[in-house]
């Protein structure tokens, strides 16, 4: 009898997505499925948006920065996907950009620049900078309006780098000789072998410098620098948070919690400006109050009549009703651009339970539903792509008009 073979015992969802290939899942939800998969694998969270108790937004802006989605926290599409589930919500929460990256590509970077840019107009967004907020990060931090960082983090390296290695030498002395066919003198730049002309290293500077331009241009709206101030820290240093504060690259020094304290301090206030700061808790409190109180003149106290006013009748204390509940709690029961919006319209609680659990009953009936037709689909499709006999072919030999991975493309 033929021993089964390991190489077939892999993870069971490999061969499920294989087979949603094949019924035309799209690149993009794919990678949505691979990258979960990982992320489980590895004990990652590919989902930078995350929430407090109280209901205040937090996205995670962490390690180096790509324009792909990958398994690990941060990356500008799932950092993208995090802000547009915000600026998609009716109320949107006070949001905090926690910050702790070298920075990454510049591609892709611009739309999570005006994403951010754009919450900051509709609700107060404030970027904290826990160890590392450079170069990419920092353009997408600039655009909060406010930037703390706490006493150790360093900020800055505003600037843009593009690196291409000349090999053209290491192939002379090895004896090679590179044969670059090409329709043009900036066709096939950087070709491993050819030498870099000053003319093609001339064009990739000012690419270099047209990209930058866009990273000082956002910097200037973000924070309002510009002219020698600008100047003064946009040479790809990077400074301690006590001095990146003096430049003006960030508001206050300060922590996380520091940074959440000060927003549930000042929740009570109007939210919701465009470009709002936040003020830390001791600038509040000295804010409130004033530096001299004059001495009040004593008042004599009003003569009572005779006759006291009747006094009511006793009011026995009213239950708590269903409007003291919190944010928090209706966006944990009912999701948060629906708990959102029924905390907002003053939806009773046990009119948002009783609305939820039917249309819960409706969707449960049509999932039911379509679990059926999909049972019935995959159990096509497998027969179509794995042969008619057992659903993972262990130990025997794949039909030779079939493949795992489907039909190769010419």
């Amino acid at each position: 009898m033929r021993q089964a073979s390991r190489l077939w015992q892999i993870d069971a969802r490999f061969l499920q997505m294989m087979q949603l290939k094949q019924a035309g899942l799209t690149p993009d939800a794919m990678d949505d499925e691979f990258t979960s998969m990982v992320a489980e694998w590895m004990g990652l969270d590919s989902k930078p948006l995350d929430f407090t108790e109280d209901g205040i937004a937090i996205v995670t802006v962490s390690g180096p920065l790509y324009k792909r989605k990958s398994p690990f926290e941060s990356n500008y599409r799932s950092i993208g996907e995090a802000l547009d589930q915000l600026l998609a919500m009716e109320f949107i929460p006070p949001t905090v950009l926690k910050v702790d990256s070298p920075g990454g590509m510049v591609d892709g970077l611009q739309a999570v620049v005006g994403k951010v840019a754009e919450l900051a107009e509709r609700t107060m967004v404030v970027a904290v900078v826990e160890g590392c907020c450079c170069s990419a990060a920092y353009r997408i931090a600039s655009q909060a309006g406010t930037v703390f960082a706490s006493a150790d983090s360093e900020v800055g390296s505003i600037g843009t780098f593009w690196q291409f290695i000349d090999y053209s030498e290491a192939f002379k002395q090895a004896g090679l000789r590179s044969v670059n066919l090409t329709t043009g003198p900036f066709k096939g730049l950087g070709a491993m072998g050819e030498a870099i002309t000053p003319e093609q290293e001339a064009f990739l500077q000012e690419r270099v410098d047209s990209m930058n331009q866009l990273f000082l241009d956002d910097v200037t709206t973000g924070r309002g620098l510009s002219g020698p101030a600008l100047e003064a820290v946009a040479d790809g240093r990077f400074w301690p948070a006590a001095e990146a504060k003096g430049l003006g690259l960030i508001d206050e020094i300060g922590s996380m919690a520091d940074v959440l304290s000060a927003i549930r301090s000042q929740k009570k206030e109007a939210l919701n400006m465009p470009k709002e700061k936040l003020r830390p808790v001791g600038a509040q409190a000295n804010a409130e109050t004033p530096a001299e109180t004059p001495e009040e003149t004593p008042v004599a106290p009003a003569v009572e009549p005779e006759t006291p006013a009747e006094t009511p009748a006793e009011t026995p204390a009213e239950e708590p009703t269903t409007t003291q509940r919190s944010l928090a709690q209706y966006m944990e029961a009912f999701g948060d651009a629906e708990g959102a919006r029924m905390f907002r319209d003053g939806i009773a609680w046990d009119r948002a339970q009783s609305d939820t659990i039917s249309t819960l009953r409706g969707q449960i009936q049509d999932l039911k539903a379509e679990n059926t037709q999909l049972k019935a689909q995959m159990k096509e499709l497998g027969k179509q792509s794995l042969g008619e006999g057992s659903a993972l072919q262990i130990g025997a030999d794949p039909p030779k008009k079939a493949s795992l991975f489907g039909k190769k493309q010419s």
